[in-house]
């Protein structure tokens, strides 16, 4: 994500990345795209939208409209999609899930979309976001573009996070929000909440590094514990980890706390009573079979790695 390396050379990187993820499709669809029916597929979008933010469009987490629909399209055309409200063993079958993080206003939009196509759809939110917080990762990113040093993404903690904001100006601030989002508010979480194929999960009340934070601070943070927003207990006990990155050790601390399926890492996993699940980063670079069928060989490839303990 931000580093401080020349801006040609991130966008050479970022295109033979692309490039190399196109070839890799090509040929696992030359040889019959082995595996990739034989477990849920789960895809995570961010902001959908075609005035994307800085932190989304610098971070390459955001598919246009025009783009999204093709991505829906592309899915449509290789898998079944999974409706978690309608099976209640769905994270064992094989198919395709829809989820977006962050809470995104343009994710209520894409919803809306699904909706109509009636296609479920798992919305992991930071609900602190959704009452006007900052997102903590967003304000390490806007801090590091602005001195053009690396986002250190691990250090989104609430220590740290509460050590920097006193020091942004007013100014700063107003750049800060300009700089991220737009996110959802309550009425429009609602609004999502009430769609018939939508479903709200938990992604910290914060964007939180999971691994970073201690084991008390990971359950204050879970949705589903808060005294103070009565939309965590509504939450279905879904969670996903920012960033995706989430040791052993937190996965079953987070298991523990009743969630029956978690988003994270490279491998599907059982932890208990508690599926893990990775998923594939949907983004504007996404917009062909090959380009598509790359991301899922990749990650098939990397699902072979021992996870982290």
């Amino acid at each position: 994500m931000g580093n401080s390396i020349s801006p040609l050379i991130q966008v050479a990187r970022k295109n033979i990345l692309i490039a190399a993820k196109w070839i890799i499709g090509c040929f696992y669809l030359l040889i019959g795209a082995p595996g990739y029916k034989s477990r849920v597929i789960a895809f995570v979008f961010h902001e959908v939208g075609d005035s994307p933010r800085a932190h989304a469009r610098l971070t390459n987490t955001y598919s246009t409209n025009r783009i999204f629909l093709k991505q829906i399209s592309l899915l449509s055309d290789s898998f079944i999609f999974i409706d978690p409200a309608k099976d209640p063993l769905w994270a064992d079958k094989a198919g395709c899930l829809i989820t977006f993080d962050d809470g995104y206003k343009g994710a209520l939009e894409a919803a809306k979309i699904l909706e109509a196509l009636e296609v479920a759809s798992i919305h992991l939110v930071n609900l602190e976001t959704i009452y006007d917080e900052f997102n903590s990762s967003a304000l390490l990113h806007f801090l590091s573009v602005n001195s053009a040093n690396a986002t250190i993404w691990s250090d989104s903690t609430p220590k740290v996070m509460d050590e920097l904001l006193p020091g942004l100006s007013k100014t700063e601030l107003k750049d800060l929000f300009e700089f991220s989002g737009p996110y959802m508010n309550p009425e429009e979480l609602e609004e999502l909440d009430a769609l018939t194929h939508a479903i709200v999960g938990d992604h910290f009340l914060n964007h939180w590094y999971a691994n970073s934070l201690t084991k008390s601070e990971i359950i204050r943070n879970l949705s589903r514990n808060t005294q103070i927003f009565s939309e965590g207990h509504n939450m279905q006990p879904y969670f996903a980890a920012p960033h995706g990155q989430l040791d052993i050790e937190r996965m079953e601390l987070i298991s523990d706390q009743g969630y029956e399926v978690i988003f994270s890492g490279s491998s599907w996993l059982k932890l208990g009573n508690t599926a893990i699940i990775p998923r594939i980063d949907m983004n504007n670079s996404i917009r062909s079979k090959a380009s598509l069928f790359g991301a899922i060989a990749v990650l098939l490839i990397r699902s072979k790695r021992k996870p982290r303990s």
